[in-house]
């Protein structure tokens, strides 16, 4: 045994009680995340209701020394509650504070003892009462060791997560600096606020930023709404000072995505790229300063007209570019120096726009521009190549046309269809955090900490009019011919049927995933991971969604044949778990209040 928090003792059990080691705060910090989703995954091959309860203790040590004459102190570490009622009963104040100024409440809650505490809790003792070194309260103590159990029980019984212990932290700014974001979610929810000032006026956003190295949990209090231009109460430092200071780079960077200000001034006027000189970071120095000249860009009158009709540029520069490249390749001349060169020059005039307007905007719209251009120039194509010497076939003429208004409707369709965002409001948010947290399922695979909200379970052909026949001269002659024919529509020839072979190839990979797996792509990514996660063999056909082939593509498809099929229809904005194991979570998921 030995001291922890505030002269705290805590004990980490490997499969029993008999093995002890003792962790300070700092090493709490990362024994907590090591235990922070176990009660959600389990083992592989047990399911849902079996996983931990909220009230679950430990093991019971199969070698436990007689405990009949252990003090109460020791007990209750242990987690002895015979032996600690004896005692309590026999006359022993639970109120009482040990020399180390460290209550019986504090032993059980930094222990993980919740049957303990509801004992305690029953005879008397004061829930939030100060102890320690560190002047914390019981729920302090559960935090640090990053025990979600222990914390809603003592939530349960009016502990107070606005009290500041010794350092001026409070329940979310410890949560925070000990990365136990599981907890983090669950105060949040009960109601602490996001931007909620210590003693020293730093927003748990700000003790992120210049505390933990590394992204996270910068990014979660952001997508929590933590605000990026508070300020302490001390130096005036927002956020992204802290950052600055810490020389934490990817805090940094999360808070510039996030909107931060680059000039803003501290009590004695210094802005965060002052600060970067400061600390000596060329890294930084160089992000600041990146960013704030893409902010003056951003203002001109030029860049806002080139952001407002964004989505039309960008279609108009995949036109242009696949426009001059066709057109150099058809180009009525035999030197090849003299494409190359144009060639040249094109690429390099596309690559200088793209690097004037690089952004995630530009190569986010960069796909859906090139695919629309390339349907342009098929049907330019069409119309000036191929439409004036079919006139007669009325056949082929309307096939063409079904073909490109189904093209054109469905990837419209594709584009302005729902993809399956989930959407819920701030209180429907909370509701969930608390739900899950209560019934021990607060993990990554049926929550998102940074969106706070349930996911769900998931013979040869005419090129033109300028050759009829070519004669058999072998593969390469072939290939020359049709080069030579029309260097352009061959261009449009293999672009269209590069979009062949990718769409038909990816709509038969759906089509058998629907019809034998009972999954999408969108699945598939998620069942692996578990299956890594818990190193099972089981194949993807053996999944909850999968219910047969037939049935399998009638709910899909929605088919009923008069009456003859019948369609599970699932609303899956709502649904976490299949339809058929829906009763069963039902029956077991419920949490005992």
């Amino acid at each position: 045994l030995s001291n922890g928090e505030g002269g705290g003792v805590s004990f980490c059990h490997h499969g029993h009680d008999g093995h002890t080691h003792s962790h300070g705060p700092r090493a709490a910090a990362f024994a907590g995340m090591g235990n922070l989703y176990t009660p959600a995954y389990g083992h592989p091959d047990k399911s849902m209701d079996q996983m931990m309860d909220v009230v679950q203790q430990p093991k019971k040590r199969s070698h436990m020394d007689d405990s009949s004459s252990w003090d109460i102190v020791k007990a209750t570490q242990f987690g002895i509650l015979e032996r600690c009622k004896e005692l309590v009963e026999a006359g022993y104040d639970i109120r009482q504070p040990d020399k180390e100024n460290v209550t019986l409440l504090h032993w059980a809650a930094i222990n993980n003892r919740t049957e303990l505490v509801k004992y305690y809790i029953s005879k008397g003792a004061i829930i939030d009462q100060l102890g320690g070194d560190l002047n914390s309260t019981p729920l302090h103590w559960a935090i640090r060791q990053g025990h979600l159990p222990m914390v809603i029980q003592l939530m349960r019984y009016g502990a107070d997560p606005s009290i500041s212990d010794g350092e001026g932290y409070r329940a979310l700014h410890l949560a925070i600096l000990f990365q136990h974001m599981a907890i983090a979610a669950y105060l949040m929810a009960k109601g602490q606020e996001v931007d909620g000032p210590d003693c020293n006026g730093q927003t748990p956003l700000m003790l992120a930023a210049q505390k933990i190295i590394g992204p996270e949990p910068t990014n979660f209090l952001i997508k929590n709404n933590a605000s990026v231009s508070a300020v302490d109460k001390v130096n005036r430092n927002t956020p992204l000072h802290c950052a600055v200071l810490a020389g934490n780079v990817d805090a940094a960077h999360v808070l510039l995505e996030a909107g931060a200000s680059v000039e803003a001034e501290n009590i004695k006027g210094h802005t965060p790229i002052d600060l970067a000189h400061q600390v000596h970071s060329p890294l930084l120095i160089h992000i600041l300063n990146h960013v704030k000249q893409e902010r003056i860009r951003s203002n001109s009158r030029c860049a806002r007209i080139v952001n407002r009709y964004r989505a039309f540029l960008h279609l108009l520069y995949c036109i242009a570019v696949f426009g001059s490249v066709g057109a150099i390749f058809d180009l009525d001349s035999e030197s090849w120096l003299l494409k190359a060169i144009l060639l040249a020059c094109v690429i390099g005039v596309s690559q200088l726009i793209s690097r004037t307007f690089q952004s995630s905007n530009f190569q986010s719209l960069l796909p859906a521009s090139a695919l629309m251009a390339s349907v342009f120039w098929m049907l330019v194509t069409w119309c000036l190549w191929f439409l004036p010497d079919i006139l007669s076939s009325f056949t082929v003429q309307i096939l063409f046309t079904l073909s490109a208004t189904a093209l054109l409707y469905y990837y419209i369709r594709t584009c302005r269809t729902d993809p399956g965002f989930i959407r819920t409001t701030e209180e429907k948010k909370k509701m969930n955090v608390v739900v899950l947290a209560e019934a021990g399922f607060l993990d990554p695979r049926v929550f998102c900490t940074s969106c706070m909200v349930r996911g769900t379970t998931i013979s040869s052909s005419r090129f033109c009019s300028r050759c009829g026949c070519t004669a058999d001269q072998g593969l390469w002659s072939a290939a020359s011919a049709l080069f030579g024919c029309s260097p352009w529509v061959l261009t449009i020839f293999l672009l269209s049927l590069y979009h062949t072979c990718w769409s038909t190839l990816v709509l038969m990979i759906q089509l058998y995933q629907i019809a034998f797996l009972g999954i999408t792509s969108a699945e598939i990514p998620t069942l692996r991971f578990q299956q890594r996660k818990f190193r099972s063999s089981a194949s993807l056909k053996q999944n909850p969604f999968n219910m047969g082939v037939l049935q399998n593509l009638v709910s899909f498809f929605q088919l009923r044949c008069c009456g003859f099929c019948k369609p599970v229809v699932t609303d899956w904005m709502q649904q976490q778990h299949p339809p058929h194991e829906e009763r069963e979570h039902q029956i077991h998921g419920n949490v005992d209040e």
